[in-house]
């Protein structure tokens, strides 16, 4: 079966004119917002735009013609996507515009944007996921207990700001937190902004608290949200889900099934199945039990513990964390037994139902 490489072959001769938009493009885009555009695609305030050709070249010269990774958890096959995308009739000529990336240690907020001109009048605003930083992951853990987060807040303003200087039809997406953000930003922009919605794309995003959904928006926009999630999904499954989710084949295993690179392609549409695996109802299931034993003051109290500790390594990022071997032990001895408990409980629900496989050596 085919992967998103094998799509840009097939379908990479053809422009979005000629050819519109589909579920594997919108992957595509949504993925291109995990890389560090700052100081190539303008600002909002810096206007104009650039293309995704020129683009990719400034970024390849920065890096000194290899690109950088984007972190422990954000596979180098998302930098490999974007540069072989940039180099085909269909996403080369696209223009970028309305760059941000904010990260924010205290609030804590992690958040990046950017939009795509696709046709003469037809734009992708995508939003990135989750980010190597432990503030981008911190933040993550409050969306348990918090609703809005920093991130949702911006992602709401952010398309406001697009549809103010921007006059066409838009599509909102994002891959894992990104495709939240999307949700989020669409269900909340403002009303002459809404009318000029085609569709929002959550790519294994996870959902929101009950009562966001069952409100009135979320009710009026629900029809153009499409929620995808691979056959084994453990982080789209989160949270509440209004709209009907859609499942797709990965040709990886538990957690490694998050990455979009592995979603089977065929034409120009994901391979697509009846249901989630057995395995991802029961982790869906046992997750939120657990997060119901907690109030939400409680998972408040458990995050800032587990965070708190964590920065005491003085680590940024999980891949500094990853190399601090002898600290990161002693971070951990020095969690409360109550705390090491709920961590330990988490884990063996994801390892029991093959979310996270152990190989012994």
């Amino acid at each position: 079966m085919g992967t998103l490489s094998d799509y840009l072959d097939w379908r990479g001769d053809l422009r979005f004119f000629e050819v519109g938009l589909c579920e594997v493009d919108s992957l595509i885009l949504s993925m291109i917002s995990y890389l560090d555009f700052g100081g190539i695609v303008p600002t909002a305030e810096e206007g104009g735009s650039i293309t995704f050709l020129e683009t990719m070249r400034k970024y390849l010269k920065l890096c000194n013609g290899k690109p950088s990774t984007l972190g422990r958890f954000v596979p180098p096959e998302t930098v490999a996507v974007a540069v072989k995308a940039a180099k085909t009739r269909r996403f080369a000529g696209i223009r970028l515009s309305h760059y941000i990336c904010e990260t924010d240690d205290e609030e804590p907020k992690q958040f990046a944007a950017l939009t795509f001109r696709i046709t003469r009048d037809k734009y992708f605003v995508t939003y990135r996921g989750t980010d190597d930083t432990l503030t981008g992951w911190k933040e993550d853990f409050n969306m348990s207990f918090m609703l809005p987060v920093p991130a949702q807040l911006s992602a709401a303003e952010y398309f406001a700001r697009v549809s103010e200087d921007i006059n066409g039809k838009f599509y909102l997406g994002g891959h894992s937190k990104g495709g939240n953000l999307a949700v989020y930003a669409a269900v909340k922009a403002p009303e002459r902004a809404k009318e000029h919605i085609l569709g929002v794309f959550s790519n294994d995003g996870p959902g929101f608290d009950k009562n966001f959904i069952s409100g009135r928006d979320y009710a009026e926009m629900k029809d153009r949200i499409r929620t995808i999630v691979p056959q084994s999904s453990v982080v789209g499954m989160l949270l509440e889900h209004e709209e009907n989710y859609e499942v797709i084949k990965s040709n990886a295993t538990g957690l490694l099934q998050h990455h979009g690179h592995t979603w089977e392609v065929m034409g120009g549409s994901f391979l697509h199945l009846d249901t989630v695996t057995e395995d991802s109802r029961l982790i869906d299931e046992k997750l939120k039990a657990w997060l119901d034993e907690m109030t939400p003051e409680e998972r408040e109290q458990f995050v800032d513990t587990v965070f708190e500790t964590l920065s005491s390594t003085n680590a940024k990022t999980l891949t500094e964390l990853s190399s601090e071997k002898v600290k990161l032990v002693k971070a951990w001895s020095s969690l409360e037994p109550k705390t090491r408990n709920v961590i330990l409980k988490c884990i063996s629900i994801l390892i029991k139902h093959n979310a996270i496989t152990i190989v012994k050596k």
